[in-house]
């Protein structure tokens, strides 16, 4: 069983992410601490870490700040905040953390997929847009996206990212849009 630390401050959410986290298979771990969530880290040896950019005592950023100064803790960690904030972003990005999630853009069941991704539990793909092939061109417009399908942020070339939906079988996956450079999905038109 995996083990995970969910360390949100907003005591609605973390129980939230906790109960998904609990039917999906995780051992968890709460709390609303930074320095809780370190003491937890040393008694529990999580597989992944959930850490809040506003948790009490030390936020998130300098728990993985601290995490990554000690020698030996590559424990991976997903930065959670409930509004974005580019240098905060920019921050855990240069910390290496695995992922930046906003709460408003994202349900707790993607959460627990980025976790299974970030374990390596659950594959994802990016595929690039032959736009002269085939369907492309009305399949990028029905998408709801303008047909040059570059990032308005870098003018990188947007691919389609497929992740497997075992909820609906093997077979089956959710297809979404972002730049693989800034690793977000731009808004359709």
């Amino acid at each position: 069983m995996k083990k995970i630390i969910i360390a949100i401050k907003n005591d609605f959410i973390r129980e939230a992410y906790s109960g998904v986290f609990q039917e999906k298979g995780f051992s968890v771990f709460e709390t609303k601490d930074g320095r809780d969530a370190l003491l937890l880290v040393a008694k529990e040896k999580p597989d992944i870490i959930i850490a809040d950019v506003n948790l009490i005592g030390m936020g998130g950023l300098e728990v993985l700040k601290t995490l990554r100064q000690e020698e030996g803790q590559k424990i991976p960690v997903i930065i959670f905040t409930q509004i974005e904030r580019k240098e905060e972003k920019t921050k855990a990005i240069d910390l290496e953390a695995k992922d930046f999630i906003v709460a408003t853009n994202v349900t707790p069941l993607e959460v627990v997929r980025k976790v299974k991704i970030a374990l390596g539990e659950q594959k994802s793909y990016l595929v690039s847009i032959q736009k002269n092939l085939y369907d492309a061109e009305d399949l990028i417009v029905d998408m709801g996206y303008d047909y040059n399908f570059k990032c308005p942020v870098c003018g990188s070339d947007l691919v389609f990212s497929l992740i497997r939906d075992f909820s609906r079988g093997e077979n089956h996956f959710i297809v979404s849009v972002i730049c693989p450079v800034c690793k977000k999905s731009p808004k359709k038109q």
